[in-house]
């Protein structure tokens, strides 16, 4: 009974997924005592990062396997809310700590990483694999236009504030003004995306997902989150001291 009940548990989940899952909270857990009994800094530093890079891919597992039962356009609405879990917390508890610099650039990291490395790697992987690829141009349009508003947004307070002009005073206010403007945004696109764009282009079987419970997938999320908080909280109080023995700036370390 009890070798029946072990084989069910593990049918869950692939290997894979069980491997990553394992690493995460082995990691999580080393993460906390080495910043518990205060550590070297890089050690924590890289053990904390591993870490959260771990638990962005459960929470990325998880979104995949709760937007599976909506559609594709539920998918990426939820991986693009979620699966920044990780990113907000490093962003909030960097901010709480002062690390204006690492959060700026962090964000231009973010943007350049998204849309030129991972999308080129998407190209380049897509076109070894499939050669000539198509897709419908709909959706893309409309996710160039929001990186183009977004780049607007974060570029327009600093032009502000470098040319002197007669609102450089008001900063702080033009850049909770462009960061409301840009939720906005995002939230009246959302219907866009959940809907999907048609397309005449006849998609390829893929191979099916290794479907989840609904519980198991609330569970990993809930988990993966909770965890990302406090892995994030350890990885920003070791990131001064590590960038202090590394020789490193906090530009450097934004961006990568």
């Amino acid at each position: 009974m009890a070798r029946i009940e072990l084989k069910q548990v593990r049918g869950l989940m692939s290997r894979n997924e069980w491997l990553i899952t394992g690493a995460a909270v082995v990691l999580s857990i080393v993460a906390g005592l080495l910043t518990a009994i205060h550590a070297n800094a890089v050690l924590t530093f890289v053990v904390s990062g591993a870490a959260l890079a771990l638990l962005a891919a459960l929470v990325g597992m998880g979104t995949e396997q709760m937007g599976s039962r909506l559609g594709p356009g539920a998918t990426g609405v939820l991986q693009s809310t979620l699966g920044n879990l990780p990113e907000l917390f490093v962003g909030y508890f960097a901010l709480h700590d002062g690390l204006i610099t690492v959060i700026q650039a962090a964000l231009v990291g973010s943007i350049l990483g998204n849309s030129l490395l991972v999308l080129g790697l998407a190209f380049f992987v897509g076109g070894l694999r499939h050669g000539t690829q198509r897709f419908a141009s709909q959706v893309p349009r409309m996710i160039a236009t929001l990186t183009l508003l977004s780049v607007a947004a974060l570029a327009l307070p600093t032009l502000v504030l470098f040319l002197h002009t007669p609102a450089a005073g008001h900063e702080d206010a033009l850049s909770i003004g462009c960061a409301v403007i840009l939720l906005i945004v995002y939230i009246a696109s959302i219907p866009v995306s959940l809907q999907g764009g048609p397309t005449t282009i006849p998609e390829e079987a893929e191979e099916p997902l290794r479907q989840w419970p609904l519980w198991l997938a609330v569970v990993i999320l809930v988990v993966a989150g909770v965890g990302a908080a406090f892995v994030s909280d350890w990885f920003v109080a070791a990131l001064t001291p590590a960038i202090a023995i590394l020789h490193i700036s906090q530009t450097f370390t934004g961006l990568v």
